[in-house]
Order: structure tokens, then sequence, then C-alpha cells
């Protein structure tokens, strides 16, 4: 199916020093009125009267009467059963009046008649190139030529082509400059990332009270009955005085010297999230559906057995533990279970 556009097409930007004296602006509607939708049977008085009115739109053209033209065209058209051909002359005949927006209306409506049409393609192409729609000239005047070649074209579709070819050039430049400069902005915000994960890495490096989670964990962790003994008492804002009873201080340091847990302990809904469950494992079951909250979950209680804990002192319940399982999962095991 042929494509159809339209008259508000984004007009490609002149050069500076290449004006366009044949440039239109674009006419306002209402365009005139198309003809009845669908085929119907006329008459053989209504083809005769529809035959008299399009000689009278040719005479009056020959006679320069460009409105009278176009006036009698569109009594023809208001009978019915308007062609392909008919619509691409009306349109021609818009296109000379300088309503350019008008007569891509009509084109368009001749090639949903007639995909093929080669003069409907060559007179919308003309109306663009007078917007200054390179590109939709270029392409209509480039179809019109393969279906139905005309030589007086040649030398406008030359003008388009040039015109199409330094945009097209200039559109490529822009894009390699946009694809550098994204590339370039990828690299700085990977460089920041990385400066900022080496930074947080030497402020988790083991030292008195082990450094603490940069910037606190909201509220602190409450002790976690049957969990870690002790709990964490006062939250971790600049370190744990005295440590965590219970957990061995290089198994805390591996869990803190991880980047992936230590961004989701940033995280408010994560933070508040690890604070209900240390407050009651039993408190898992609600984040059950969460898989944000899961994995972490999962990645801590690895991080406790890859450390030698052999999983979260106290345990979890049943059904949770191994990464990517559910309380769904049933385990003979009464701790949870982390495979490597």
């Amino acid at each position: 199916m042929a494509a159809l556009t339209s008259c508000t097409q984004k007009e490609e930007p002149e050069e500076p020093d290449d004006p366009d004296p044949e440039r239109l602006d674009e006419d306002p509607e209402p365009y005139p009125a198309p003809g009845p939708s669908g085929e119907i049977d006329l008459t053989d008085e209504q083809l005769d009267q529809q035959g008299n009115l399009k000689q009278a739109a040719a005479d009056a053209l020959e006679d320069g009467n460009l409105n009278g033209a176009l006036e009698k065209l569109t009594e023809a058209f208001k009978i019915g059963n308007v062609s392909a051909m008919m619509y691409a002359k009306r349109a021609e005949l818009l296109l000379k009046l300088k309503r350019p927006c008008a007569c891509i209306a009509d084109c368009n409506a001749a090639l949903k008649i007639n995909p093929d049409s080669g003069k409907a393609y060559r007179v919308r192409g003309k109306a663009h190139r007078l917007l200054g729609h390179w590109e939709e000239a270029h392409q209509d005047l480039a179809e019109s030529q393969k279906l139905d070649f005309d030589d007086d074209t040649v030398e406008l579709q030359k003008l388009v082509d040039a015109k199409y070819k330094k945009i097209a050039e200039r559109k490529n430049k822009e894009r390699l400059r946009a694809e550098k400069q994204k590339e370039k902005e990828k690299r700085r915000r990977k460089e920041e990332a990385q400066r900022a994960y080496e930074e947080a890495k030497k402020q988790s490096t083991p030292g008195p009270g082990y450094g603490g989670f940069p910037g606190g964990f909201p509220g602190g962790f409450p002790g976690m009955p049957g969990g870690m003994p002790g709990g964490m008492p006062g939250g971790m804002p600049g370190g744990m005085p005295g440590g965590m009873p219970g957990i061995d201080p290089s198994m805390l340091s591996g869990i803190m010297s991880d980047p992936e847990l230590m961004q989701a302990f940033s995280d408010p809904k994560m933070a508040a999230a690890m604070q209900d469950i240390m407050s009651n494992p039993a408190n898992i079951g609600k984040y059950q559906s969460d898989p944000d909250v899961m994995n972490v979950i999962n990645k801590v209680m690895g991080a406790f057995s890859k450390f030698g804990g052999g999983g979260m002192p106290g345990g979890m319940p049943a059904g949770f533990g191994a990464p990517g399982g559910s309380a769904n999962s049933a385990s003979t095991s009464t701790g949870p279970t982390v495979e490597e």
C-alpha cells in the first residue's frame, strides 16, 4: 500500500547560504471536498453531466481560469465514482494555485484508490519540494520515475536529490556526534561508579568497630531473636561498638565488602525490610513475592555460608535460604541451605 504523507512534515533546515525563492507557505484547511466514498451506479445522465463538468474544467484551465477550473472539477467530484486520475488532476490544479497542502491531500486520496499512480507520486513530490520537505520529495519523485518515467521531471529530481544528499550527510554527522557523546558519557558514569565502589570498599576495610556501613543503617539492626545473638545495638552509623557477638569478624567483613549488598542496604525500602526480618525472622514470609528483598536475603545467607558461617545464625523459617528458593521449596533441614 502506498505511504500517505502529511503537509505538516518537519521541515528540513536550509543551509544559511542557500535560500529557496520557490518555497511556499503551508495553506490552511478546509481543502476542496473529496468525492463520495465507495462505488455507486451512475445513470447515463449522471455520467454525461460529470463528463461535461470535466470538459468545462479543462476549458477553463486552458483559458488560464484556475479557480473556475477548480470549481467545475469539484462539482464533477460530487457526482461520485471519483477516479485516482481525477484526484491527481485536481491536485495538480491546486498546486498551480499555490495550495500545496490541499494538493497533498488529493494525492493521498488518489494513492488510496491506485497505489501505482505515477502521476499522484509526481505531483505530491513537487508539493513536498515546494514546502521544503526534501526527504519526502526525494522518495515521491523516485517512486514516480520508477512507475512512469517523465523527462520533464529529471531536472527537478536532480535538485531534490542534491538537497536530500546534503541533509542526509548532515544528519549522519549529527548522529555520529551524538553517539560519540553518548559513549563518552557512558564511560564517565562507569568511571564515577568505579571510584565510588573503590571508596566504599576502602571504608569497609576491617578496623576497630569494622567501620560500619557508610551512612549507617536507618534505625539500626535490631537484635535478631534466635538469629544474630546480641543484635547490632545502636545501628551502624559509624561503626559497631564492641563488634557483633556471635558473628565472626572475617564473615562480617566479607559481607560488608560486597558492593551489591552495600548498595542494597543503602536503599530505604531494603533497609526497612531487613530491619523487619531481623526483628522477627518469621516476617520473611511477607516478602516472599518481592524478588528484590529475597535476592538480598539469599545473598546475605550465601555470604554467611561462604565465609564459614554455615548459614545465618539462628536460621530462617523452613523453605527459605537457597538462592532462587521459596516457601514452597520443601527442605529436610531445619536451617537454611545455601548452594554455592
